[in-house]
């Protein structure tokens, strides 16, 4: 009995692939400088290289699919004015399982843990709404531009994001069932970067069950909650439900729409949370204030139990094509927003725009655009971004890419506008194989 269950591992495992990869990246960037970070005359051009090793490891057997990489970022800042080196450590787990037909479960893992700037992750359209811990190239450092303390422009940083989900269609035919269970942890370790990027923490969850009840429908109902906590003592918990419906107007353009309320429940930092800056709030001088009438701000409560509404209209459209086959989104969405910096919760609408070129099998086109505002009568950020790029695949082991993008931002009891914008040039060297 014993032989033979150790028989059939064996040849489990030698039917197994295991693959590695191997890339380096070097990007070399121009960007604009900003005087709120420095606190001084500063150039108003700054040069940095980023140098990106990549290693990692893929286990597949069909049925289970395992993935580990380890990608640090070693940057030098200001080479031209003040040279600095800062290092982030990025590193990604990866699991997918199907135990059994008609069932997957997930499992992910991400963390970066090193110096970030946070004047250098500009965040473009297609992410003004995305959680910064969520995956992505650039995983949990794409800081949204907010008003900063004096003399701070790195901080150091961590964060965290554990995710398990599962996914089944078990259900019936057109029917799917998912949720997840996640944790998170991001923000500033030490003080200096705490009162930059307060630190927050707080799990997160997910079920959502979809219908197509014709081919070209599909309904949702998506019942969502987080729970932040800061490390100035605010708290941020927001839970939304919402219904959706996806409607495919023929094979190349599709309409999505969604409706749902928010619950959020907030407590705001008091000045007993912050006593280093008694007269400041942990943003870095914003005020605590939410809603404004007949221009007079009112200051909120310490508390807060409010209902916000959860809309979402947007619409996909695709040319395919063998010398420029385009796809482009536009999405308008009115959500509940947690500000990252004061964990106040607040009704804010964001409008992206993005679309991509295939120029040819080897050469790809992008651009991507948006703007984000509180609406309802809430005080708090207004952001406008965009940015273009292009990426031409010399061959299976090079890649060329271009980037450009800036971004205009204007916050609460800040006298002037701040504009920021970079321009960057890499090139990517990789390897895969089999062992």
């Amino acid at each position: 009995m014993l032989e033979a269950a150790l028989a059939s591992v064996w040849l489990e495992v030698a039917a197994a692939s295991v693959t590695y990869g191997a890339a380096a990246r070097v990007d070399t960037r121009a960007r604009s400088m900003d005087v709120q970070a420095t606190g001084g005359p500063v150039a108003p051009l700054a040069a940095d290289m980023d140098i990106v090793p990549t290693v990692g490891l893929k286990y597949d057997d069909g049925s289970a699919v395992a993935q580990v990489q380890y990608a640090p970022r070693i940057s030098f800042r200001e080479a031209t004015t003040a040279p600095r080196t800062e290092v982030q450590h990025v590193g990604r787990l990866l699991g997918d399982w199907r135990p059994s037909r008609g069932l997957t479960l997930h499992g992910t893992q991400e963390f970066v843990l090193g110096q970030v700037n946070l004047f250098t992750n500009l965040p473009l359209g297609g992410s003004l709404d995305d959680d910064p811990t969520a995956p992505g190239d650039t995983p949990a450092t794409d800081i949204p531009i907010q008003p900063l303390p004096e003399g701070v422009d790195t901080v150091f940083f961590l964060s965290s994001l554990t995710t398990l989900a599962a996914e089944t269609v078990w259900l019936g035919p057109g029917w799917r069932l998912s949720g997840s269970l996640g944790f998170s942890a991001s923000g500033g370790l030490d003080d200096t970067a705490k009162a930059a990027v307060p630190f927050q923490y707080g799990p997160r969850a997910q079920l959502s069950l979809g219908h197509s009840p014709a081919p070209r429908n599909t309904l949702s109902t998506t019942l969502a909650f987080s729970d932040s906590r800061f490390s100035t003592g605010a708290r941020a918990s927001v839970t939304t439900f919402t219904g959706g419906w996806t409607h495919r107007l023929d094979r190349r353009t599709a309409v999505e729409a969604g409706v749902g309320v928010g619950v959020a429940y907030s407590v705001r930092a008091t000045a007993e949370d912050t006593p280093d800056a008694p007269d400041a709030t942990p943003s870095g001088g914003r005020r605590l204030t939410t809603l404004q009438v007949g221009g007079a701000p009112v200051e909120d409560p310490a508390q807060r139990l409010e209902l916000l509404p959860d809309l979402t209209l947007a619409v996909s459209h695709r040319v395919p094509s063998r010398t420029a086959d385009f796809n482009g989104r536009l999405a308008a969405r009115v959500t509940p927003f947690v500000d990252r910096l004061t964990g106040l919760v607040y009704p804010r609408a964001d409008l992206t725009l993005n679309g991509t070129w295939a120029l040819s099998p080897r050469f790809r086109f992008s651009g991507t655009g948006g703007g984000a505002f509180a609406v309802g009568g809430a005080v708090g950020d207004r952001q406008v971004v965009g940015g273009v790029g292009a990426g031409w695949t010399v061959n299976r082991w090079v890649t060329l890419e271009v980037d450009t993008r800036a971004a205009w931002t204007r916050s609460p009891d800040v006298e002037a506008a701040r504009t920021a914008w970079s321009a960057t040039l890499g090139l990517t060297v990789q390897k895969t194989g089999i062992l």
